[in-house]
């Protein structure tokens, strides 16, 4: 796996090999930097890894809800992402002060960004994939753009696969909600 770095002239995006797995890759062609993966068909545990950082994000709580982020391996939290009552948006708190806002970013939930305190968005994720194939209506995929002013972040690698992380999330969410209100229809 190459450091996120090395992709700054490059396009990326996450991919999901198999649509019947929850893991995720975040390449640029063959080139990887980045994965993702689930523990569980069905919990928000989940094993990241960026060059030569990994990290575990796991959502806790149940009426109100955050994502911890530790270092692999750790029992401490070095940040914290609070969504807002809505779930369309949220605060990353990372330990030593920096802070990110995260939000839905168009009406039909295919576009998310990382923005800074400013409202400068440094990460953008939009829906789609890099090869047209049917096989990918089943999949979760998303194309990066970093903007330039991100490159310079330490945090970078957090917030790439962060953001991916909650875009996942979400569209679980979303579907379990269709799922479910269209049982209720049915009966």
């Amino acid at each position: 796996m190459e450091p996120l770095v090395n992709a700054k002239d490059l396009e990326l995006f996450w991919v999901q090999p198999s649509a019947m797995k929850r893991n995720f890759i975040l390449r640029s062609g063959e080139r990887i930097f980045g994965s993702l993966a689930f523990r569980s068909a069905f919990g928000s545990l989940a094993d990241a890894i960026s060059g030569n950082d990994s990290w575990t994000f796991k959502r806790v709580g149940f009426f109100s809800t955050r994502v911890t982020i530790r270092r692999a391996g750790s029992d401490i939290d070095i940040a914290i992402y609070q969504p807002r009552w809505t779930g369309s948006e949220g605060r990353l708190l990372i330990s030593g002060g920096h802070s990110y806002l995260w939000r839905v970013a168009n009406f039909w939930a295919t576009r998310y960004t990382f923005s800074d305190s400013q409202g400068n968005e440094l990460v953008t994720y939009r829906s789609g994939s890099d090869e047209q194939k049917l096989s990918n209506l089943l999949k979760q995929q998303a194309r990066v753009e970093i903007a330039l002013q991100a490159w310079q972040l330490p945090e970078l690698d957090l917030l790439v696969i962060l953001g991916w992380y909650l875009v996942v999330l979400q569209q679980e969410d979303a579907s379990a909600v269709a799922a479910t209100a269209s049982i209720a229809v049915l009966n």
